[in-house]
């Protein structure tokens, strides 16, 4: 998008409300995150688990900002408490990347309100399988969108 090479394809495969399956393809670096539910992830054929960072004043953290200024207004303050509690702050704009990068560690949380569930499913499996946890909360105001915290299940952030 525009140029900038932070995107990826994310698959999931979702069967009576339960995600078994995710992959998540970065071609710009060839990096493929694979999962399947209750076994150890790969990156690249490699098992990889997520970071152990404890300290938030350590913590490199991605949050996620949609489109509309609804969804902005509704994240910005997010971002503005967080950047002064952790190490760094990233907006990178791609909620299936970032979420792949908490699962093997080179970040150590994902945070959004207002994510569709296709975004975020991939990621969601392999943060799980790789040790993080994922607090995820339908948004009662904004139809099939949600709230997620994803981290390396370490770290204490809240919705």
């Amino acid at each position: 998008f525009y140029g900038i090479p932070h995107f990826c394809v994310s698959i999931a495969l979702r069967l009576r409300n339960e995600i078994m399956v995710g992959v998540i393809y970065d071609p710009i670096r060839d990096e493929m995150w694979s999962g399947q539910k209750g076994e150890i992830p790969k990156l690249n054929c490699r098992p990889f688990h997520v970071s152990d960072r404890a300290d938030l004043s350590e913590a490199v953290i991605s949050v996620g900002l949609s489109k509309t200024s609804e969804m902005i207004d509704s994240n910005f303050p997010l971002l503005q408490q967080m950047i002064h509690h952790v190490r760094k702050c990233r907006v990178l704009g791609s909620a299936a990347l970032d979420m792949a990068y908490v699962a093997c560690g080179r970040f150590d949380a994902y945070i959004e309100r207002g994510i569709s569930l296709w975004d975020i499913a991939a990621g969601w499996l392999l943060i799980e399988n790789a040790g993080g946890t994922v607090d995820l909360r339908p948004r009662p105001d904004m139809k099939d969108k949600y709230s997620i915290v994803a981290t390396n299940g370490v770290i204490d952030l809240k919705l």
